[in-house]
């Protein structure tokens, strides 16, 4: 009943641990390297998509760069153009009263076909000036000044029909031989641009393509194509990428000619330089581009990164000439989040999708291991209450059915647990057999030294000798007690060790009462410990010492007395066991055992050689109230 107690008890309480340890044993290296993975190549996609998209960004950024450069020579190109053909024109036009308003409407006609125009003029050598101008709201307008104006410069609409109506402007004091574009065309003796100035009507920054007329080898005059800087900032503003960003054209001071958001302009009405700007955007991205061109070690001085308010931006410079004495650089800053927005959400809802993917893997293999390691489990489980004579468990039953590796070992189990039966069952019988055969050996042989002891108890009736008497009678004692581990065997059924405390009790009750003691009352008092168990090559010895030495306390301890107490006692001691045997009798001096010992020859002689086949130590002492101890100690 206890091992099968114990085997359901076991797997009752392990099922579940060994359940999950099971689990995690077959599950957690396949999870750790499908995670180890998903994150390496997770780690390598995001290295390798946004290095990817980095140079992405940086292609589309140099290329709007060179468009912007390309688009600014383009309008500049177109200016200076209408420039030179007003001068080849004029420069043949014969005199006549007409030629004022022949030249502003041949002005307002070419300021319609080229958009990015936004003044045409001709300045002459005597102060004459005539021009045509587009306005903000694409309307046109047309202005002149000298004699006929009294030097007054005079400006007025075209109407729709082409006519020009009434002055809407007038302001005294101007000469064209006094403006920027005028200075630089009859300074360079050929065509020029003029650095960026304010417009006389409205005081926009602009930049002039000047072309000196020749008349007879002399300058007769100058013509003018006119560009605005604001016209120029719209166009950057227009562009897509500078809506993620910035773009702007710097001169080779570092000043701004246009930008595409904000002003070039400080607050004292002067063009700003690009690093020192208000607008912390523009002044980090002039930044980035100086500390780029001053670093020594950069394969590419023209591109630059930097980060301003949490954000990544890359950028381009592009320099480039439009025209002689113009040293400009357009400059382009993106976000990169502008174009890494859509794929980090992507890379997010990718994510996702990888991590629901990994959490199913992760459930459809716990699921599966489950499926796999129940059945191996719960034949682990009741493997451990195969014990004999008990049912075969119904799960055997059920796996032995199967077509598969759990049905073949359930069969090997079941199979085996009917060999075990049946060897058991086998044994048991054996065991059975000799059992009885034992049992029948031990009553035989106490049978036998019971008739022994009988044939002693006839002889001695018919001796007369008092001490023959005495000796028949102690060996009958010997003999007894012999035969009573033979009745023990017998009555328990232990045929390897004897329980001491029914032993020696017999012993001592069988010597009390057969033993004449004359006129004294003698009280055994046995004291063994119930836990006391001894093999039977030990328990024999130590009954026929206990033996002698109860026989010899009823014999000498006595003499004279008419009351006695003996006291025998055994039990563990340290590790072995001491036996003890005392009487409150007349008493010895105590001596070493063997030397003057208060034993007759034969028993003494019995005694030490006893005492020396269970290996163990005697010794006598005298109690302090009187009397005799034998002390018997062994291991």
């Amino acid at each position: 009943m206890s091992d099968s107690e114990s085997g359901a008890g076991y797997s009752s309480r392990g099922d579940g641990s060994k359940s999950a340890r099971l689990k995690r044993v077959i599950i957690l290296p396949f999870f750790i390297v499908i995670v180890a993975g998903f994150a390496l190549s997770w780690l390598m996609y995001i290295s390798a998509s946004r290095s990817a998209l980095r140079d992405a960004v940086d292609s589309i950024v140099m290329g709007s760069a060179h468009r912007i450069s390309e688009e600014v020579q383009s309008r500049l190109g177109i200016a200076m153009q209408a420039a030179s053909a007003n001068a080849a024109y004029l420069g043949v036009l014969p005199r006549r009263g007409d030629d004022a308003t022949f030249i502003r409407r041949a002005f307002v006609d070419q300021l319609r076909r080229e958009p990015s125009v936004a003044i045409l003029a001709i300045g002459m050598a005597d102060g004459e000036y005539l021009e045509a101008q587009r306005l903000s709201d694409h309307s046109f307008r047309v202005g002149s000044e000298g004699k006929a104006t009294g030097g007054t410069l005079v400006l007025g609409p075209v109407l729709a029909d082409g006519s020009f109506g009434q002055s809407d402007f007038e302001a005294s004091g101007y000469d064209p031989r006094a403006r920027p574009w005028y200075r630089s065309a009859v300074a360079a003796g050929g065509p020029a641009w003029s650095e960026p100035y304010s417009l006389y009507s409205n005081a926009e920054l602009a930049v002039a393509a000047a072309i000196p007329v020749y008349v007879d080898g002399s300058i007769a005059g100058v013509t003018t194509a006119t560009v605005t800087l604001g016209s120029l900032s719209g166009y950057l503003a227009s562009m897509k990428e500078a809506e993620n960003g910035l773009a702007y054209v710097a001169d080779a001071g570092g000043r701004l000619v246009a930008v595409s958001e904000s002003s070039i302009l400080d607050a004292d009405g002067r063009r700003t330089v690009a690093f020192l700007h208000p607008e912390r955007l523009i002044s980090a991205t002039a930044e980035a581009l100086a500390k780029a061109a001053a670093d020594s070690t950069a394969r590419e001085r023209d591109r630059f990164f930097f980060k301003l308010d949490g954000k990544r931006y890359l950028g381009r410079s592009v320099p480039f000439v439009p025209g002689t004495g113009l040293d400009w650089t357009v400059v382009l800053a993106v976000a990169e989040d502008a174009y890494s927005g859509k794929l980090m959400e992507a890379d997010v809802r990718n994510m996702l999708l990888l991590l629901c993917l990994l959490g199913l893997s992760l459930l459809m293999g716990w699921i599966i291991v489950d499926y796999i390691t129940r059945p191996i489990r719960a034949l682990a489980d009741n493997v451990d209450i195969l014990l004999p004579g008990m049912p075969i468990p119904e799960e055997f039953d059920s796996y032995s059915a199967r077509n598969n590796e759990l049905g073949r070992l359930s069969r090997s189990f079941v199979a085996m647990k009917e060999r075990l039966d049946e060897s058991f069952h086998a044994l048991e019988a054996s065991v059975q057999e000799k059992d009885v055969l034992l049992k029948e050996v031990h009553h035989r042989v106490k049978n036998n030294l019971q008739v022994v002891s009988s044939i002693l108890s006839i002889q001695s009736g018919t001796l007369e000798d008092a001490g023959a008497k005495a000796a028949f009678e102690e060996c009958q004692n010997r003999i007894q007690a012999m035969a009573l581990v033979h009745e023990e065997v017998y009555r328990t059924g232990s045929f390897v060790e004897l329980g001491m405390s029914a032993y020696l009790s017999r012993i001592c009750q069988a010597l009390n009462w057969g033993r004449s003691r004359g006129a004294c009352e003698t009280v055994m008092d046995v004291r063994v410990d119930e836990s006391s168990v001894l093999p039977m090559d030990k328990a024999i010895p130590c009954g026929l010492v206990v033996n002698e030495l109860v026989t010899n306390a009823l014999k000498h301890a006595f003499v004279g007395r008419e009351h006695g107490a003996i006291v025998v006692s055994f039990g563990p001691a340290d590790a072995g066991w001491r036996l003890s045997v005392d009487d409150d009798g007349v008493g010895i001096d105590a001596t070493p055992a063997g030397e003057g010992a208060p034993l007759d020859g034969i028993g003494e002689q019995l005694v030490s050689g006893l005492v020396a086949q269970l290996r163990g130590t005697i010794r006598y002492e005298t109690p302090p109230g009187g009397g005799t101890a034998v002390i018997v100690e062994f291991r």
